[in-house]
């Protein structure tokens, strides 16, 4: 049997972070000296790994150990230093429950509303995203590793409203960036190339599609970042892409929820952006048309209550 404990750090990986987990190893196999001697243990650290989902694929690579997390039979995270990681310890927990891996201490019930949480989820959904991964030590350190296309899009794990959200055009230019704002976390997502993106905005069963487009030259579709707005009929929209919007909104246990998707202009693939559970609703396009989504939805709870 092999178990992977997993540690957090607080700002940097340093040699005494890996003699702390070092104690932690060889306590296990001290304990586990008293009913098996065929147990292996290693440890790694979250900024050792690559965790890479989207584009129908999901996988965690181990850069201290130079293996992939589905290789272990038993997965235990512990230490200091989470509290930022929590869509990390999530996205690992996902893909312990999908490869079958025991892990001690379950973390299904993380919520957290970071973009690589989310992109875990909708994977697990089958529906479409595009690959995303969390910027860590281990995929700043192991470009050729990575298989991934510069340009590409770099944005802040909790940034909303097209805010902390950038091109990046190499692997330079993502350090620039975390020099910048060293007290976010970010993750790269692939360049989906697109005539714009589409905000579902799901009010109980009533939904209001809005086409954004970007303007001046900017990748940001958000009309709180000047982008266009115009009314899409709900019928111009593949059947599937609001079934899934829908399927979203359900796994996530939402009542109000903006949805965001856009096609590939050369393929007309759709791939899902993410989700937000605070849309604008008082603010941005098509206010009137929101209002009387929210008045329908008072209008239904009065009756229920």
């Amino acid at each position: 049997m092999k178990i992977l404990i997993i540690g957090g750090t607080k700002q940097q990986v340093t040699q005494e972070v890996r003699a702390y987990y070092q104690k932690y190893i060889d306590f296990f196999k001290k304990s586990a000296g008293t009913v098996a001697d065929n147990i292996v243990f290693e440890s790694s650290l979250i900024d050792d790994l690559i965790i890479s989902v989207g584009d129908g694929k999901f996988s965690i690579y181990d850069t201290n150990n130079r293996s992939n997390l589905k290789e272990y039979d038993v997965i235990f995270i512990r230490g200091d230093g989470f509290r930022s990681y929590m869509d990390a310890v999530g996205s690992i927990n996902e893909y312990a429950h999908l490869n079958k891996i025991i892990i001690i201490n379950d973390y299904s019930n993380v919520r957290d509303s970071s973009k690589l949480l989310q992109a875990v989820y909708f994977h697990k959904l089958d529906i479409p995203v595009a690959r995303t991964l969390l910027v860590t030590s281990a995929v700043l350190d192991n470009e050729a590793q990575l298989e991934w296309n510069f340009p590409c899009i770099m944005k802040s794990t909790h940034g909303s409203h097209g805010n902390d959200n950038f091109v990046v055009q190499n692997m330079e230019d993502v350090k620039t960036v975390l020099e910048n704002q060293p007290d976010k976390r970010f993750v790269l997502q692939r360049f989906v190339p697109n005539n714009g993106d589409y905000r579902i905005l799901i009010i109980d069963d009533e939904i209001l599609v809005i086409g954004r487009s970007a303007v001046g030259g900017s990748h940001l579709n958000n009309t709180s970042k000047g982008g266009k707005a115009v009314l899409v009929n709900v019928d111009q929209l593949p059947e599937t892409v609001i079934n899934d919007a829908k399927r979203i909104m359900k796994h996530f246990g939402m009542a109000i929820a903006g949805v965001d998707a856009l096609a590939d202009k050369n393929t007309n693939e759709f791939f899902f952006l993410e989700v937000n559970a605070q849309p604008q609703l008082m603010s941005g396009a098509f206010v009137t048309e929101k209002e009387k989504l929210i008045g329908k939805l008072l209008n239904k709870l009065s009756n229920e209550s």
